[in-house]
């Protein structure tokens, strides 16, 4: 099982909302980060819906550098124990200024360069 992602590309590579892709369930999805193919997962009574990667569309790339699908270990157990005390707590996201030893690129946001399409060569930028 995979992390949740709230957001994809459509067929046309828009990106797109899982609220508004549920008006139209059947579209073709893919990571907007990987372009991996995702499965769409309609609400239930106590979930947001959400797309997620599938095994059998998933790219070996996409299995070393999507964070969507190398979730780390410490997150994953962290938000596990938070939720022992509060039930509906969400993983942090960490943002800040990055910079891609691979490919030299500088960004802002999640860990995950868009360039080299790789997260675990980046480093947080020192200000």
């Amino acid at each position: 099982m995979y992390a949740k992602s709230f957001i994809s590309r459509n067929a046309h590579g828009h990106l797109i909302s899982a609220l508004t892709a549920q008006k139209s369930p059947n579209g073709e999805y893919t990571c907007h980060l990987c372009r991996s193919v995702l499965v769409f997962h309609r609400s239930r009574a106590r979930s947001r819906p959400w797309f997620e990667h599938s095994d059998t569309d998933l790219s070996e790339h996409a299995r070393q550098h999507c964070p969507y699908v190398n979730v780390d270990d410490v997150e994953g157990a962290t938000v596990t124990a938070l939720r022992t005390f509060i039930p509906k707590a969400l993983p942090l996201v960490q943002k800040a200024d990055w910079h891609c030893r691979c490919c030299g690129n500088a960004y802002y946001g999640e860990k995950y360069c868009l360039t080299c399409q790789r997260g675990a060569d980046s480093q947080v930028s020192a200000k």
